[in-house]
């Protein structure tokens, strides 16, 4: 299949800001909901003369994340003409989920900043958090709603499944407000919406550049991104984000048995798939396409390293 970009129905849609130079920000008009108006179906409309392609990057991470059957917000490549005066070629990609009328969302921040406060008041979250306080603070809202204590483990598979994705694909974006609950007001049930903001993948919060990594540079790259999920102790710490490999441990010794489901999960989606993806998808620079690679194959390299390593520390 080959993954175009198709016409784009603005009405849909309403302009708010000029995000940066050749970046124009629209917002979805409907539903009404703040939190999916200022966040999840915020999109931005970008020019040709931009080299930044992070729309592909989310649109390869909803492709990802569906070959490897977790929760992800569906997503579509878009291509059309600017409201400006010379109507210059734009693209992108819209994320999004279709909900019922009795569906709403539960903003995450809120849930934490809320909880957090009430439990350590004196640590800043800086936009970040950890499981144990996630797994805590969705437990007392589920045990409050009356809900099944199923329904709270498969909450806590569904968020480490996204964290362990996260790692394995290097996103650094899954800040507080990039991550939801959802409520059935009908049924009363709570689950994890899914995934999006995963635009940053694979080195897509890099420019493209003129050229392949080299070894030291692909390490170096690995080194320099962080975690948005962190360690329990690095938000003591009052950290920004974690290294991946410090929250991968942690994942492995405090939650073996969901971090091992996630794993599997998440190598379901081969070099091959990902050949093949991006040979698919309209609009991906050579370069681009090689880097990616090169960092699919390190980030393998890597989980499998981690994973005997944690491996090895148990049968010690």
């Amino acid at each position: 299949m080959k993954y175009l970009g198709r016409d784009i129905d603005l009405s849909k849609y309403r302009w708010h800001d000029e995000f940066r130079k050749g970046i124009d920000e629209y917002r979805a008009i409907s539903p009404e909901n703040d939190d999916i108006s200022n966040n999840h179906n915020r999109f931005f409309l970008k020019r040709t003369i931009w080299t930044e392609d992070t729309h592909i990057g989310e649109f390869l991470g909803y492709l990802i994340a569906k070959k490897n059957g977790l929760k992800v917000c569906d997503a579509e490549l878009y291509e059309g003409k600017s409201e400006s005066q010379n109507q210059s070629p734009i693209y992108g990609v819209i994320s999004y989920v279709s909900m019922s009328k009795d569906e709403e969302i539960l903003s995450s921040e809120l849930l934490m900043t809320k909880y957090m406060k009430m439990k350590e008041p004196l640590i800043r979250l800086r936009g970040s958090i950890d499981p144990d306080s996630v797994f805590e603070a969705v437990f007392a809202l589920m045990n409050k709603a009356k809900r099944p204590y199923q329904e709270f483990l498969d909450f806590k598979q569904d968020f480490i499944n996204m964290a362990v994705w996260d790692i394995k694909n290097l996103n650094t974006d899954r800040r507080m407000e990039n991550w939801y609950l959802r409520r059935n007001r009908r049924t009363g049930k709570i689950d994890l919406y899914p995934m999006f903001d995963n635009e940053m993948i694979l080195g897509f919060d890099d420019r493209v550049g003129e050229r392949e990594f080299s070894e030291d540079e692909l390490v170096k790259a690995d080194r320099a991104r962080k975690s948005s999920i962190l360690s329990p102790e690095d938000l003591h710490k009052d950290k920004y984000g974690s290294d991946y490999e410090t929250v991968m441990n942690f994942l492995l010794s405090k939650y073996p048995v969901q971090t091992k489901r996630a794993l599997e999960a998440v190598y379901n989606f081969t070099e091959k798939d990902l050949t093949e993806t991006l040979d698919s998808i309209e609009g991906i620079d050579d370069i681009r396409k090689i880097k990616v690679m090169q960092l699919f194959k390190k980030r393998e390299k890597e989980i499998d390293r981690i994973y005997a390593k944690s491996q090895e520390k148990q049968r010690e």
